[in-house]
Parts: C-alpha cells; sequence; structure tokens
C-alpha cells in the first residue's frame, strides 16, 4: 500500500470509527510517521474532491464518502498480494488455520465481525507481516488450480483488525460475483455507525 493511503484511512477511521473528523497534518504526519509533504501529497485530491477542509490551526473531513470512494479507485490491491495458494480444504478451516499474527480482510473480516455474511463466498484474504509463514502453515494442503487463499503484506500502520473502510476499499478491489453484495452489505454498516 502507498504512504499517502495510510493517510487516508486514517481519516477515514478517525471520522468513521472515532467520530473526531477535526486532524492537524502536522500530528498526522507525526502519528504516521510520515514527513509533512506525503501528507500533503494525500490532501491535495481530496481537497480538489472538497473532501476535507485545510487551515493554518483546523482542518477537518467533510465528505468521508468521497475519501472513501477515492481511495477505492485508487487501491491497488493486487499489489499487496504476495503469496497466492490453492488449498483443497473448505474455506472455514482455511480461515480457522491462520496462524497468529493474520489480520482477515474481505469476506472472513466480514463474517467475524459481523456474523452471518451476505453471500456464499469461496476466497480467503488475509494480511500477515510475514506472508510465508502463513504459506508454510498450509503448504501441506496446497494443489495446483486457481488460488483460494491470497496473503497480502501488512503494514505498519494497520493494527490488529482492519477497519471499516480498509474493509470497504478492499472489497472495492476485488472481481470476484459476490464482491459488490460484501461492499454493500459493509457500505450500510459504515452508514449505521455515523
Amino acid at each position: 500500500m502507498k504512504k499517502i493511503e495510510y493517510v487516508w484511512r486514517e481519516l477515514l477511521y478517525r471520522t468513521i470509527e472515532e467520530r473526531k473528523p477535526a486532524f492537524a497534518q502536522q500530528q498526522l504526519a507525526a502519528s504516521l510517521g510520515l514527513s509533512s509533504s506525503t501528507v500533503n501529497l494525500a490532501l491535495s485530491p481530496i481537497r480538489r474532491l472538497g473532501a476535507v477542509t485545510i487551515g493554518k490551526r483546523h482542518s477537518e473531513v467533510i465528505d468521508y464518502e468521497k475519501i472513501l470512494y477515492h481511495w477505492a479507485n485508487h487501491r491497488n490491491i493486487a499489489s499487496d498480494i504476495a503469496i497466492r495458494l490453492r488449498l483443497d480444504v473448505p474455506i472455514r478451516e482455511i480461515e480457522g488455520r491462520l496462524p497468529a499474527g493474520t489480520i482477515p480482510t474481505a469476506y472472513t473480516a466480514v463474517r467475524e465481525r459481523f456474523g452471518e455474511p451476505p453471500a456464499e463466498y469461496g476466497n480467503v484474504y488475509c494480511y500477515h507481516a510475514r506472508p510465508q509463514e502463513v504459506a508454510q502453515r498450509l503448504m501441506g494442503d496446497s494443489s495446483p488450480g486457481e488460488p483460494n487463499l491470497f496473503i497480502l503484506t501488512s503494514d505498519p500502520h494497520l493494527g490488529d483488525t482492519v477497519t471499516l473502510a480498509q474493509l470497504f476499499v478492499d472489497l472495492w478491489n476485488m472481481t470476484d460475483w459476490y464482491a459488490k453484495d460484501f461492499c454493500t452489505f459493509v457500505k450500510r454498516k459504515i452508514e449505521e455507525t455515523l
């Protein structure tokens, strides 16, 4: 994930889940370990969209949806996939065998966070700081064929679970036929949170 995406994720997390749309650029840069120029680069397109107002002392997210869809359209999840595997075991078994330190996203994250998912699914996506550890643990059940486990490299600011915005953006980038149902479901959950 690009560093500017850390900024978008943080602004969305603060706005959606913490309900704190106000921010200070310097504080944002410090908390993410980024330069002020990187933060400015991230803010520039969403400022042009009218999603944020930027002041010397006070800045604020005024339209989270514009940031959410801007990020969703710029996210390239395929570039973060470190390992793709085909496992000939049921999806729930794959999910249950993921090692500690694994952060589920997409369909698995929706099921774990909200219970019954909006549709059946056949792929597992997860983040891990060391994707090879996950692959080694599950390699015994791998076989040739279309992958159904996608291990993404996590970033240093991801945390223990994906944020609602990260979940939506990751789902937006899925090409599976059922991804749209999950996107709609998560978007509704975001709206209920606000």
